[in-house]
Parts: structure tokens; C-alpha cells; sequence
């Protein structure tokens, strides 16, 4: 390995994902809720819904979360995202080389670090929806939802899930994934956020 190559910790990407969460909670904790919010109607949780609707919440949940993955991509800005998407199409043959030999270089000689980075990722992943599964299979609390009228009374616990998986697990491994892609195909740095 070269020694200008860039080494990455056993906890870098794991703790950068808590970093950047951090500094653009707004963004990807507000577009998370409103694709919660979304799944949530979907799945029935105030009721039934025509299929135009569902088309409609469906678009906008994807639109929310291509939203949070351009600002992760812009490092919490929009238009830095979307200018990094338009400049991959506008990359030459010999750009791509060299991204591609970045790839190699990042992966071969960080292999371990970013095994353990994913492992501790799925760790914490696992333990979120172990805990999600809990509280809505082993608690009063879809029943004090539904007592709240804050519920249908015929809903399953999945909107619920739906809602709380998309302002916590899901905003997390989106950033995890696009910072861990980030890394692997810059040349010889960390991204700073």
C-alpha cells in the first residue's frame, strides 16, 4: 500500500453517519417524517385511501428521499448534490479510470476497516428494529394510538413502524451507505463534513 493512501479507522464512517446527522438534523430528519408520514397513510394508519392517493404519497416519498440522499451527496446541501449528480455525466473515459482505481486503492488497502465500520453498522441497525419490534409487539402502545384516535382502529402496527423506521433506521443507513460510496471513490481522503 502506497503511504499517501488514506487509512480509515475502524469507527470513521460509523461515527461521521452520527456527525453529519447531527449537523443537518433539520433536512434528514424533516424529509424522514415526511416520508414516515407518508408510508404511514399508506399502510392504512388513518384509515382507507383511494389509489390515486397512494400513487400520489408514494411519489412523495420517494421524492423526500431523494431529497436526503443529494444533500447527503452535497455534504447538507442541495444544490452542492445536485451539482455532483449533473458532473458524472459530464465525466471522460480517463475519469472514470481514475475513479476506478481510487475504488481498488480505497477497498484493498481499508478492506478491515470497512468490514468492522459495516458490522458495527448492522449491529446498530439490527438493535433499532429489535426495539422498534418491542415496543410495538410488546407494549400498550399501538392500543393507547389507537385509544388516542391517533390511529384506525383497524390499522396493523405497520404504519406505526413505517413511521418511526423512516426519522431513525432509515435516514441512518441512507447516510451511512452514500458517506461509506463517498469514501471508497474519492482519492486518498476522508470527506470532512
Amino acid at each position: 500500500m502506497n503511504p499517501n493512501d488514506a487509512l480509515i479507522g475502524y469507527t470513521d464512517l460509523i461515527q461521521r453517519t452520527d456527525t453529519f446527522i447531527r449537523k443537518n438534523a433539520f433536512w434528514i430528519l424533516g424529509l424522514g417524517l415526511i416520508a414516515g408520514i407518508g408510508r404511514f397513510i399508506q399502510e392504512g394508519g388513518s384509515g382507507a385511501i383511494s389509489s390515486s392517493t397512494q400513487i400520489i404519497l408514494d411519489i412523495g416519498v420517494n421524492t423526500a428521499r431523494l431529497l436526503t440522499v443529494f444533500i447527503i451527496i452535497g455534504k447538507g446541501s442541495l444544490q452542492n448534490g445536485l451539482s455532483a449528480i449533473a458532473k458524472i455525466f459530464r465525466l471522460t473515459k480517463a475519469k472514470w479510470v481514475s475513479i476506478w482505481d481510487n475504488i481498488k486503492r480505497n477497498f484493498s488497502g481499508n478492506y478491515l476497516a470497512l468490514l468492522v465500520n459495516f458490522i458495527i453498522y448492522t449491529l446498530i441497525a439490527v438493535i433499532i428494529n429489535i426495539g422498534l419490534f418491542i415496543l410495538l409487539d410488546h407494549t400498550a402502545f399501538l392500543e393507547w394510538l389507537k385509544s388516542n384516535q391517533l390511529l384506525s382502529p383497524f390499522a396493523s402496527k405497520w404504519p406505526v413502524l413505517l413511521l418511526l423506521k423512516n426519522i431513525s433506521i432509515i435516514p441512518f443507513t441512507l447516510v451511512f451507505e452514500v458517506l461509506i460510496v463517498s469514501w471508497i471513490v474519492e482519492k486518498n481522503k476522508m470527506t470532512e463534513q
